[in-house]
């Protein structure tokens, strides 16, 4: 085992040496009001209460750091947790209770109304065998994105082939010609995305590979040799 790990109630870090290079570890901290206050009055050098007020009618919220920096990590190393609880904001944002059925109910709604099949969505991780989707409606997803996140903020975002990420397996050589989302559960394995052609064309594409019995690598040799023939061919 190697990393840090930190318990879900404190702020305990757990440190598993190894030997590698210098890495950079991310872990937020876990905090309470009642920390909050301490660690102001510390800093601060100032005695500092908790007090409870009502917010104003004419309060509004300010953001904080872009949302890409959250999507990124999202998008690039698959995290499901992340995806399951920006479902939960989203539903927060559309009503006043943090519910997966509220935001999925919304979205099937205003937002994915014109989806070829009509999809089953249960889930924000995508970790529930009772989600179904077809690939083609996959594929108008994406271009449903495509129309409205510009192209270079939006392959920043995804993984992208022989790159950090899910796709790193994908080694093209030179710069990134595959840019989409794996998803994978036992014996099940897909991939969608973008394809940018040797002339620059943009091709959208969807894989669904289930019931196999062969290792996943062997699906990914096959899709990349078919993404690799479009990406030379056109």
């Amino acid at each position: 085992k190697m990393g840090i790990s930190r318990g879900i109630d404190s702020n305990e870090l757990i440190f598993y040496p190894y030997k590698s290079k210098d890495e950079l570890w991310e872990i937020p901290f876990n905090y309470s009001a009642d920390l909050l206050v301490e660690m102001l009055s510390d800093t601060l050098k100032k005695h500092v209460i908790e007090i409870d007020l009502p917010l104003p009618k004419e309060a509004s919220v300010f953001k904080s750091i872009p949302t890409d920096s959250l999507y990124s990590v999202m998008m690039k190393v698959s995290d499901n947790h992340i995806a399951e609880q920006l479902l939960l904001m989203s539903s927060g944002v559309v009503s006043d209770t943090l519910k997966p059925e509220i935001a999925i109910q919304f979205a099937n709604k205003n937002l994915l109304n014109d989806l070829p099949d009509n999809p089953r969505w249960v889930d924000g991780s995508g970790l529930s065998r009772y989600n179904l989707f077809t690939p083609r409606s996959i594929v108008k997803l994406w271009e449903k994105i495509y129309a409205v996140v510009p192209q270079d903020r939006l392959f920043k975002l995804l993984a992208a082939g022989g790159q950090p990420g899910t796709l790193a397996s994908f080694s093209q050589g030179g710069k990134p010609y595959i840019f989409g989302k794996t998803g994978s559960l036992s014996n099940n394995h897909c991939l969608s995305g973008y394809l940018v052609s040797k002339k620059g064309k943009i091709f959208i594409f969807s894989f669904m590979n289930s019931n196999f019995v062969v290792p996943s690598r062997e699906i990914r040799a096959l899709m990349q040799r078919v993404l690799t023939t479009f990406h030379n061919k056109y």
